[in-house]
């Protein structure tokens, strides 16, 4: 994964506010350039709840998963932060971590291996070419802006599509995983930017999903400052 965020990884920092705002973020800006995290204090933990279903056996299981997210000061600059994350599915505990925290939020990054491991898996593709044509179709995206409802209140928000495979020249290999549509919104108005991350794989006959993955920022705490 250290490996993932240093291929990504872009230095220049872009912010979504003020001026910036005027014009359409690219999914480069979004993932890679926005400082999201560098304004929360130090224990503050986000919440997100997972939920995937597939519709037959065969493509795996259906499960339901809380992810969370501890941003604390960085051991060698108490001004920097990073991130480990927490996966919990019933009495399974799993930890993926620690990353800098500069730029974008860790956690999308951390579901775009996921997704670069599923399709691998069932489609006995590279892992390698998938995450390629996946970066591919970010940094060539164009986000529009959308309105969300978070505590209670409206907020503006970003809105990015993409279908990575729809195109690619070996889709055949890719069977009906070649059709799968992802939908991220990102917000500065909820702590850590990343509000939903949308997956869907229809079926060959549209009449619904094949599978389906749904990541929602649930809540946001931050711990009191040891005295």
């Amino acid at each position: 994964m250290r490996r993932l965020l240093a291929r990504l990884a872009v230095v220049a920092s872009v912010s979504l506010s003020g001026a910036a705002a005027l014009a359409a973020p690219t999914g480069a800006a979004l993932f890679f350039e926005t400082p999201f995290l560098a304004a929360l204090p130090a224990g503050t933990t986000l919440s997100y709840s997972y939920r995937h279903t597939t519709s037959d056996p065969s493509l795996g299981e259906s499960f339901d998963e809380k992810m969370e997210m501890k941003i604390e000061a960085a051991p060698e600059d108490a001004a920097k932060r990073v991130a480990d994350v927490d996966i919990f599915r019933g009495s399974q505990h799993r930890e993926a971590g620690p990353f800098p925290v500069a730029l974008g939020n860790p956690l999308a990054l951390v579901l775009l291996e996921r997704e670069a491991k599923e399709i691998a898996q069932l489609t006995k593709g590279s892992p390698f070419y998938i995450r390629n044509r996946m970066k591919e179709a970010l940094m060539n995206g164009t986000a529009e802006d959308i309105r969300i409802s978070y505590a209670g209140k409206d907020v503006p928000a970003w809105k990015l599509d993409i279908a990575p495979f729809a195109t690619d020249p070996h889709k055949e290999q890719l069977l009906e995983i070649a059709n799968r549509r992802y939908s991220f919104v990102f917000s500065e108005a909820v702590p850590g930017g990343l509000y939903e991350v949308k997956v869907v794989t229809p079926k060959a006959d549209k009449s619904g999903a094949m599978i389906e993955t749904v990541v929602t920022l649930s809540g946001s705490t931050t711990a009191a400052p040891a005295p």
